[in-house]
């Protein structure tokens, strides 16, 4: 009896093994959902919108071959938030790629566009990432609905046809598991119950002896103790426990009652109003920086205005050129500003979905405790533009910025003339300015901290009067502060207030007090003028990068300077003074 039950119960693990096996592998189904499309067209661009990576859960794998032969334009395919990619292709025709919602089939659809071309995509800034091969690429994603990729060749030829989809699919059955693991249990039981029968067969046997007949016993009364019986009893007490513990086994690999349903509770909460990304992620920007400071790089070394047009912009710009020509005049001459692309310390990208963009950050020159801090301001114009360096400020040492949005969230930009802050950033500049000409006598006097102000000290009253001694009593000096045409950036801080980039101009004159004197021109004149001496005098035009922090509303804190440059950017002979005849 307890072989056939070891028996029988190997029987059953053998065939829950080969179930749960079977499972796992012949009757498993397909480990993919794959879907293909063959787009016959001649658009420079193909879309896969997120509604198409995201037709079937699970991470996508995008393979995209070019079947044309040419080794010229190759396979370049980009990932980019959704609104981002449309925004850069939408002036030109494209295919779009869709999946069917009843049949589940990929097509494409042309869409129509006033251009038949399209920049080339390689090193936009607006990618979050890019690809590059010879014939074909094969790219892995987590996209969302958000996310969109587009596929070209160089912008002028029709953009590859043949691509390709595929979604994971958990194929394996979650009863393969529990047919395993019950089919495991079951034979660790059947082999034991097998070995008990084996055991229990040979002690029966015995040892083999000759047989003698034995004097008849009486008979034990009922009362007795018999020791037979209760060897009996334990051989039966060993054959009923498996099949106990095979209930228990049983019992355990059945799937527990579905818990009693709960409804929750009704809540009511107020719809959430959608926020805007920030322009950029850490990593895009970290190639933009990379980008624009190798580009930079270049035009330092070679001194070239031309090399700075396509990542420098305004005013950076005017201060770069009119450096390069100090110093091309003379090496020692001019104040170029070194701007690295890393470390970077802070990132405070725009919150935004729509252009012009800004991304603001500080980078350290340099990994040294020491070494320069720099503010910049990046500006993208429009979506197929580039990030161009607008302000590029040296910070005071050892300055205390601000807290600032995460830069997952993004800061938004603050107007020109918001009331969010006191003063707004276009009457920050305005009240510095009129605070540099008046000093405390001016309407800004009680606005702005000035006791730790190194620009206000160098350019305000009392700097001012300093450089007239310094020029001597032959010399006439004049100075003015001006507004320039430069735009105003303002950023939202975490405590609500901003961090303000502007320009100021500073005019100073220089003539000789008797006519028919000569005044000698300083070495950064002279390379701008070319001229070593005049007897009208000059004018010399600097231009001051500033940057202010402006606190929030209600706060006790006056603003102040964080950083600037202050630099000369012109110079000039003055015109000869005519008389004007008298009225008759």
């Amino acid at each position: 009896m307890r072989l056939l039950s070891a028996i029988l119960i190997l029987l059953v693990a053998i065939i829950s093994l080969s179930l749960g096996i079977a499972l796992r592998t012949i009757w498993a189904g397909p480990d993919s959902v794959v879907r293909s499309v063959q787009i016959d067209h001649t658009a420079p661009a193909v879309l896969i919108p997120g509604e198409t990576l995201t037709a079937f859960p699970g991470r996508q794998t995008i393979t995209v071959v070019d079947e044309s032969g040419s080794t010229e334009a190759g396979v370049v395919v980009v990932y980019g938030r959704a609104s981002d990619v449309i925004a850069w292709m939408r002036p030109a025709r494209f295919t779009e790629v869709l999946v069917n919602a009843d049949s589940g089939e990929m097509y494409a659809v042309p869409r129509a566009g006033a251009e038949s071309r399209v920049p080339n995509p390689i090193r936009s800034d607006l990618w979050l990432e890019q690809y590059r091969e010879t014939d074909a690429v094969s790219i892995s994603l987590t996209a969302d609905s958000d996310i969109s990729v587009a596929i070209f060749a160089d912008g002028d030829r029709a953009a590859p046809g043949k691509v390709q989809i595929s979604w994971p699919l958990d194929n394996v059955s979650p009863f393969a598991g529990l047919l395993i693991a019950f089919g495991l249990i079951v034979m660790a039981i059947g082999f034991v119950l097998l070995l008990l029968a084996v055991t229990d067969v040979r002690n029966r046997r015995g040892p083999r002896r000759r047989t003698s007949v034995a004097p008849k016993r009486r008979a034990p009364s009922r009362r007795q103790f018999s020791p037979i019986r209760s060897a009996r009893a334990k051989r039966m007490a060993r054959i009923m426990v498996p099949p106990a513990l095979i209930a228990v086994v049983l019992a355990g690999c059945t799937p527990p009652a579905d818990p009693e349903e709960t409804v929750p509770d009704e809540q009511t909460s107020l719809p959430e109003t959608p926020v805007p990304y920030p322009a950029v992620t850490e990593a895009q920007f970290d190639r933009i920086m990379e980008r624009v400071t190798n580009q930079l790089t270049l035009a330092d070394q070679a001194l070239d205005d031309e090399l700075l047009e396509p990542r420098v912009g305004e005013p950076t710009l005017g201060h770069r050129e009119s450096q390069y020509d100090l110093r091309r005049w003379d090496n020692e001459l001019g104040q170029i500003l070194r701007v690295s692309s890393e470390p970077i310390r802070l990132l405070v990208p725009q919150q935004t979905d729509q252009w012009p963009r800004t991304v603001m950050a500080v980078v350290q020159n340099g990994p040294e405790i020491d070494a320069a801090t720099v503010a910049v301001v990046l500006r993208q114009e429009n979506p197929r533009d580039n990030y161009r360096l607008s302000y590029a400020t040296l910070l005071a040492p050892n300055v205390v910025l601000p807290a600032m949005p995460a830069p997952e969230l993004g800061a938004p930009r603050i107007a020109r003339d918001s009331k969010l802050i006191e003063p707004s950033p276009e009457n920050t500049v305005i009240l510095y300015a009129d605070l540099l000409r008046e000093g405390d006598s001016s309407g800004g006097a009680r606005l702005f901290d000035v006791l730790t102000d190194d620009l206000y000290q160098l350019v305000g009253p009392s700097g001012r009067t300093l450089r007239q001694e310094s020029f001597g009593s032959d010399l006439v000096l004049d100075t003015d502060i001006v507004l320039t045409d430069d735009p105003v950036v303002a950023l939202a801080t975490a405590d609500n207030g901003a961090l303000v980039f502007g320009t100021l101009g500073e005019v100073e004159t220089v003539r000789p007090v008797e006519d028919g004197a000569t005044i000698n021109a300083t070495p950064s004149v002279r390379a701008l003028t070319g001229l070593p001496s005049s007897e009208t005098g000059f004018v010399a035009r600097y231009e001051m990068q500033i940057v202010w922090y402006v606190p929030p509303i209600g706060s006790e804190e006056r603003a102040r300077v964080v950083g600037y440059n202050y630099l000369l950017v012109d110079a000039a002979e003055l015109e000869p003074e005519t008389d004007t005849p008298e009225d008759a």
